[in-house]
């Protein structure tokens, strides 16, 4: 099973919307997919409750215990796990990026979410978790984008894909649903398929490595 972790020391960067639009998106593609909100704010699990689908399933069980909750689910035949965590750097965010197959960082293009980068990227060496950028909730063809490219690339991989800030994610939100189930032929969804296709790359790439140093 691949667990995915969404992560961002900085609050505000789209994370949480993110993290459920890659899952959605993710389940529609033919996977069993399973959501896990580790953030004592809720805002996955508010979502979820407003879902009409429950699909993809959202789960419960002690983060502490993380292990044994994942290899249920890999019985279950879960095959993704997405997994919300607080807008903070705190302990139990280093524990599950031990666990992680993959970090996705989402990141504003803006001085003050580039700043804020390092400390979610200290807690991801140390796990020594592979990981990706996704610049979001960025205004198409600025300044600050490019030079949030620029930046992001000095310290990681980054998905080419930018994610902007577009009204159809809050807008499908309101029901529970993701972008690629309200509007699936908008430019959001569009760009939401290309960052998971990004994302399923990497995930390939880092099961295969895995494999061959076994």
């Amino acid at each position: 099973m691949h667990v995915v972790v969404v992560a961002s020391q900085k609050g505000g960067a789209g994370k949480t919307s993110l993290m459920r639009s890659l899952a959605v998106a993710t389940h529609q593609a033919g996977h069993t997919t399973a959501l896990l909100d580790t953030d004592p704010q809720g805002s996955l699990t508010s979502w979820w409750n407003r879902r009409e689908d429950q699909q993809p399933a959202l789960v419960r069980f002690d983060v502490a215990d993380f292990k044994a909750g994942a290899d249920q689910l890999a019985a279950a035949g879960i095959e993704y796990l997405f997994v919300d965590t607080p807008p903070s750097v705190r302990p139990e965010l280093r524990a599950l990026l031990g666990h992680a197959s993959l970090a996705i960082v989402p990141v504003r293009p803006s001085p003050d979410d580039l700043d804020a980068v390092g400390d979610t990227l200290a807690l991801i060496e140390d796990a020594g978790c592979p990981f990706v950028f996704v610049l979001t909730q960025a205004k198409p063809r600025t300044r600050l984008q490019m030079q949030a490219v620029m930046a992001l690339a000095k310290h990681g991989k980054l998905a080419p894909t930018v994610v902007h800030d577009r009204t159809d994610f809050p807008t499908a939100a309101i029901t529970g649903k993701a972008v690629t189930e309200f509007e699936p032929e908008t430019a959001a969804a569009r760009e939401v398929k290309e960052v998971l296709e990004y994302v399923m790359t990497q995930l390939r790439k880092d099961a295969g490595k895995a494999k061959a140093e076994r």
